[in-house]
């Protein structure tokens, strides 16, 4: 960790832990595992694979999709609070939580996501900024 960085940036933060989780996760993942390395108190979530222009169909296995989840209580120590389900998404708490969708290439080993900021979090940007410098500090009050 760069002491010097900006607490906005975040960036090297997420490309660690997606990286750390595609690294450990089962080798032929469905969606929905997790079967992954997190970091306390943050949710990874492998989302399906890429879209397969040849077959038009997301089985594109050179690209993964990743969705993170921070929760506005990830310092507790605590598990990560469970989701609510729909036949086909995870229902999102923008009041509490921020998810970031992330993208990791195989072939280039490239990771690439969305900003939190640009999703529908009710949370403030600053206080989202120390939670994931705190998380990768470490700095759980448990």
């Amino acid at each position: 960790m760069d002491p010097n960085r900006e607490l906005s940036d975040y960036s090297p933060t997420i490309e660690l832990w997606v990286r750390d989780f595609v690294e450990t996760m089962d080798s032929d993942p469905e969606i929905g595992d997790r079967s992954g390395h997190e970091p306390l108190g943050v949710k990874i979530i492998f989302d399906g694979y890429g879209l397969n222009e040849e077959t038009d169909e997301q089985d594109n296995k050179n690209v993964l999709l990743f969705a993170v989840f921070v929760h506005k209580d990830s310092l507790s120590g605590d598990d990560f609070p469970e989701h609510e389900f729909m036949p086909w998404a995870i229902v999102n708490r923008p009041e509490e939580e921020i998810c970031i969708h992330a993208v990791y290439y195989v072939d280039s080993d490239s990771i690439d996501f969305n900003p939190f900021e640009d999703g529908d979090s009710e949370l403030d940007p600053e206080f989202v900024y120390q939670l994931i410098r705190d998380i990768e500090l470490g700095n759980y009050k448990n």
